[in-house]
């Protein structure tokens, strides 16, 4: 629907420094990119990690852009619309949600953030609620479900302009709830707008995209902004109250119905008599007037809390015992999560996003007591990513692993055998790892060498199906590849 550029002006008081030109010119739409320009688009542009949008100005005009919202001034044609703003990420947001008539406001949104268990535990909201009858959508790291189709995500949350279509497609499809991944970027940058959210769950904290928030405090401000800022009044917050910033965030919102969780401390439900091997969980989740007993398909501890967390938030709004129980013994798995490669011969093996050291912690620590060899862990660190994780990385995977194989991952920018080297700061050990630089050879060795007996853990990339060197994502899937030299053995004569 045609708006005027005055109606974008209206929305972004706030965040106003300076405008001018035409301001009842018809706006038909509005983007941060000039590719998608066409006549009538207000065009956005700012500067960004990787590219400044003010560059593309003209290039936006000659596609057909009739107005400009920028954050530093610019020469334009006479009368051309215009405004100047402070903080464009949020003035953005603004304009993306009136751009696409505000498709969250049709729809009841519930929100996952943490550094681990974000993916796992939306899968699950997925699936509960849509056992229970309901009409769900999903944006988060593996894909985003609009309801008629699936498309593979690009990011955990989308940008702005990207993020309100995929919304408005959800309302067209006529979706009641939308479940989200939200990223500490997505929260920090504050890319949902004026969005409230129905419900929200906060799984852990620990070390992750401090090249970004720069520290653990500016880290944990921007996942608190979901529970403070965006989280209707009187709506569920899901807090798990075994992570220090969990129990930080508990105090410091205070506001009614927030529901915390637990195996090893008092809390609103108590997690207990936990029991899990390869085959699955199962677990009671105790809360002042119920006891919900629960099994699931999923391993690990790590597991537990990610059900947890789940079901929590699904009983806070009035999801009863028998569709959540129904609902995780049927759920399966989520792609690159623990994700076992079907095989008659050789090692048990393990594809898992892990790419923290805590999410690797977990991971190995649920592997440990079901393998009767040894544990074998094959992973690597991201190039242009936070640096000071590496050697974490490398601590945890020689407190769980028997055997470690250190690759590539994503090098992106990045030399490989820099990365290399910052990890293997980390070890105490250090000639005991096995180092393959290139990635499809380092699975086929960790494979190859394995005894049947043993256990070999693929981490860090998990569902992605791409490996990205020198900015060019060539396909390359975990999953894949070791299925391939799993079947290998399969045809060999040890």
């Amino acid at each position: 629907m045609s708006k005027k550029f005055s109606d974008y002006l209206a929305v972004l008081s706030e965040f106003l420094l300076d405008y001018g030109g035409d301001l009842q010119r018809d706006i038909v739409a509005a983007c941060a990119d000039s590719r998608q320009c066409h006549a009538g688009s207000l065009f956005c542009a700012m500067q960004g990690q990787a590219f400044d949008g003010h560059e593309f100005i003209e290039s936006a005009l000659h596609s057909g852009a009739v107005a400009l919202i920028s954050e530093r001034p610019v020469s334009l044609p006479e009368g051309t619309p215009w405004a100047l703003v402070q903080n464009p990420y949020a003035a953005f947001a603004r304009i993306a949600e009136l751009s696409a008539d505000y498709p969250a406001k049709s729809l009841k949104l519930l929100a996952v953030t943490g550094t681990n268990g974000k993916t796992t535990t939306a899968y699950l909201l997925r699936h509960i609620f849509k056992t229970a009858g309901f009409r769900v959508g999903m944006l988060g790291t593996v894909e985003y479900d609009l309801g008629s189709s699936l498309i593979p995500a690009d990011r955990t949350t989308p940008t702005p302009f990207e993020l309100q279509k995929l919304l408005a497609q959800m309302r067209d499809n006529r979706l009641e709830y939308a479940v989200l991944e939200l990223s500490s970027h997505a929260l920090e940058q504050e890319r949902l707008g004026s969005a409230k959210v129905e419900g929200a769950v906060f799984t852990n904290l620990s070390q992750d995209h401090l090249d970004y928030h720069t520290d653990f405090e500016a880290y944990y401000r921007a996942k608190r902004r979901l529970f403070t800022e965006m989280l209707a009044p009187d709506m569920p917050m899901i807090v798990n109250l075994d992570d220090q910033w969990g129990k930080r965030l508990a105090t410091d919102c205070q506001r009614q119905n927030v529901v915390t969780y637990s195996l090893k401390s008092a809390a609103d439900l108590q997690v207990k008599d936990v029991e899990s091997n390869l085959e699955g969980s199962s677990f009671s989740l105790q809360g002042i007037q119920h006891a919900w007993h629960l099994r699931s398909r999923l391993t690990g501890l790590f597991n537990v809390y990610n059900l947890a967390g789940a079901v929590a938030l699904a009983q806070a709004l009035g999801i009863d015992q028998a569709t959540v129980q129904k609902a995780l013994s049927d759920f399966a798995a989520v792609p690159g999560r623990m994700q076992r490669i079907a095989s008659r011969k050789g090692p048990a093996v393990f594809v898992d996003y892990a790419h923290t050291d805590e999410a690797l912690r977990n991971v190995l620590a649920a592997l440990r007591p079901v393998c009767q060899g040894q544990l074998c862990l094959l992973f690597g660190c991201g190039g242009n990513r936070d640096k000071a994780k590496r050697p974490m990385m490398a601590k945890a995977a020689e407190e769980g692993a028997d055997r470690i194989f250190l690759s590539s991952d994503n090098p992106r920018r990045e030399c490989p055998e820099d990365i290399i080297a910052d990890v293997m700061r980390g070890f105490a050990e250090p000639e005991k790892v096995q180092v393959i630089i290139e990635r499809e050879n380092a699975i086929r060795t960790a494979i190859e060498s394995a005894q049947p007996e043993d256990i070999v853990l693929i981490a860090g990339k998990g569902h992605e199906t791409y490996q990205e060197i020198n900015g060019v994502k060539k396909h390359f899937d975990d999953v894949e590849i070791a299925a391939k030299y799993l079947q290998n053995l399969g045809s060999q004569t040890r």
